[in-house]
């Protein structure tokens, strides 16, 4: 980033202007551009000044995209006609967005028109669904839902688009199609789901779970509900995102109690109150268990009262019995046994409920704190609409002006995020447009452009600028993939590792050195398993010594035991990077898994520890 003030940048780019050099005037104004901290009105001033240049230089696009920060419908109206198609869809789509309510169909539909001028289906359809017509969407979810499956290559995508379509069938009254349309978005999502977990990229079975969950409730299917919950939960846990894991739990144990699905509820609400408990949250660990007692008791009485056979009412009674001992719950324990003892079972077993009860005469219950997890604990934030958002992304195929265009019009993001992308979409429109004319091409312009590109997004930092950085990545030049990897450092996504192992493996090697500077630096807590895959599956010394700095810094007991391995068993380079990292770390999971470890130990291993604690000021007994 130049040094010069946005004003000594502005007053260059006009002196540049009135002797004609346009050239130098635009170079200052994206220079311009870049100061993203500026006051709001200098830094609206900059994009109009920008506007103003770039159109006389003929570039509308990119005159456009400079309106798009501050700009409105009577600025930007006179340039539609003028831009490729996307651009004006994506225009009309943020005039209905931002607009007078009254307004905002006809934009959604002249935008879907323009979308699917442009053959891009799938916004098409998005836009139709948000103008109400389902009918017209339906049409344009079924073409796209036949265009992917039929290429058999995109299991997630095609999944996608055939639960869009499920969706918009369902909107217009055709229930058969949309059960048809179901089915086959269920089984293209297990498939992409089973493979993404194969090849060890959870974060998209993440998405591919969301979608079934979000199927089983548009649906009524309880399995795809149940299916959804239980391996979003299971990578949650993974990732130790205890608190999202609780809370999947709540929402997993209402809806099956709501659905009537009184039993799943029940082994939910046990495993909720196991996992709370192991993670040291008391409270909600007895909320689990109470709920798991209450539960059993109302299977009990279902059972009853469908006439089934007294020993399943029993057996649910029973459970209910152990939930309530586990938290201490002596006087409901003994309601319990008497409950079970006047159903219709043999003398015998009736008898010794009996005498149940009777050794629980007098007994009370423990006071106890059983509370579901606390509000400021929560995340109110949904998961995203996938099924859309994914979509848009596929459709993009890692286009880095798109992507930018999705954040500047969106009002949600900041001022300074809105405006990095200003910078990032000028810039990708430059290596776009140039490696779309007809060639032969100076190979060191399209380097330096794409080099600049993935700079540029490096500065944006969010999840929906990894597709176009994982496209640059793809590049032939080292260079830019050197910039894709140190780029990549910024961005704290699980999904960032992906790239960063082919960067890992790079025939080159300042690539492969680069990206495992870049590794050091995504030591965020749900990164302990791409990081500990990286350790075990690596055969580069260097690449393992990067993801054990990294581990070193997440403070987990995972992490915290792993390490410990690595002091007893692993070689020399791989100790020495735990030991020095850890002295400087600050978390405390290290210490208590160490403290308790020690004395176990081998020689070379407890002396190696017995040191570190000391250097971390912690007393050893």
């Amino acid at each position: 980033m130049t040094t010069r003030s946005l004003q000594e940048l502005r007053a260059e780019a006009k002196n540049a202007a009135s002797r004609g050099d346009l050239d130098r005037a635009r170079l200052a104004l994206i220079a311009a551009l870049g100061h993203t901290i500026a006051r709001e009105d200098e830094y609206v001033a900059a994009t109009t000044d920008a506007k103003n240049i770039l159109l006389k230089m003929g570039d509308v696009r990119g005159a456009l995209t400079a309106d798009w920060y501050a700009g409105d419908e009577r600025s930007q109206g006179p340039l539609l006609e003028k831009v490729p198609a996307v651009d004006r869809a994506r225009t009309l789509l943020a005039w209905a967005e931002r607009g007078r309510p009254d307004a905002a169909r006809r934009h959604y539909e002249r935008a879907a028109d323009e979308y699917e001028s442009a053959g891009l289906i799938a916004r098409a359809a998005i836009c139709r669904e948000r103008a109400d017509d389902f009918q017209r969407a339906r049409t344009l979810w079924s073409r796209l839902s036949h265009v992917i499956t039929s290429g058999g290559a995109e299991p997630y995508a095609a999944g996608l688009a055939c639960f869009n379509l499920a969706r918009a069938a369902k909107r217009t009254g055709d229930e058969a199609a949309a059960l048809e349309a179901t089915v086959a978005s269920v089984h293209l999502l297990e498939e992409a789901a089973d493979r993404y977990e194969t090849i060890g990229q959870r974060e998209r079975a993440f998405d591919c779970y969301q979608v079934l969950l979000a199927i089983g409730r548009d649906s009524g299917a309880f399995e795809h509900v149940l299916e959804g919950y239980v391996n979003l939960i299971r990578i949650l846990r993974e990732d130790n995102l205890r608190y999202y894991a609780l809370q999947s739990y709540e929402e997993a144990v209402n809806i099956a109690e709501k659905q009537g699905e009184v039993a799943a509820a029940a082994t939910l609400a046990r495993e909720m109150g196991a996992y709370a408990r192991k993670e040291g949250l008391t409270a909600m660990a007895n909320f689990g268990v109470l709920s798991q007692a209450r539960l059993w008791r109302a299977v009990a009485r279902a059972a009853l009262g469908r006439g089934s056979p007294p020993e399943i009412a029993e057996n649910a009674m029973l459970a209910a019995v152990m939930a309530f001992g586990e938290a201490g719950q002596f006087q409901k324990v003994a309601e319990l046994y008497g409950e079970i003892g006047q159903l219709p079972l043999a003398e015998s077993r009736r008898e010794h409920y009996a005498r149940a009860v009777h050794r629980y005469h007098g007994a009370t219950d423990l006071r106890i704190d059983a509370s579901p997890l606390p509000s400021h604990l929560r995340h109110e934030i949904g998961y995203p609409d996938v099924w859309h958002v994914d979509l848009v992304e596929w459709e993009q195929k890692g286009s880095a002006s798109e992507a930018c265009a999705d954040v500047i019009l969106d009002p949600a993001w900041s001022e300074v995020t809105r405006r990095r992308a200003t910078v990032g979409r000028l810039a990708g429109l430059a290596l776009e447009d140039l490696l779309a004319s007809p060639g032969p091409h100076d190979p060191t312009v399209v380097q330096n452009l794409a080099i600049s590109v993935a700079e540029q997004l490096s500065q944006v930092e969010l999840y929906v600028i990894l597709s176009p950085i994982e496209h640059l990545f793809r590049r032939p030049e080292a260079a830019v993939r050197n910039a894709v990897v140190r780029a990549l450092s910024k961005f704290l996504f699980k999904r960032s590792f992906i790239t960063l192992r082919g960067g890992l493996a790079d025939a080159d090697k300042g690539v492969a050195e680069e990206a495992a500077k870049a590794l050091e630096m995504l030591h965020f807590p749900h990164a302990f398993d791409p990081l500990a895959r990286i350790y075990r599956e690596s055969q580069s010394p260097r690449a393992r010594v990067s993801a054990l700095r990294a581990l070193a810094k997440i403070d987990s007991i995972e992490a915290a035991e792993l390490l410990v391995g690595v002091i007893e068993n692993d070689g020399r380079d791989e100790r020495a990077a735990v030991v020095d990292s850890l002295r400087r770390a600050r978390g405390t999971k290290f210490i208590e898994v160490a403290r308790s470890q020690l004395p176990r130990m081998n020689g070379p291993a407890q002396a190696a520890v017995r040191e570190l604690l000391q250097a971390r000021g912690v007393a050893i007994g």
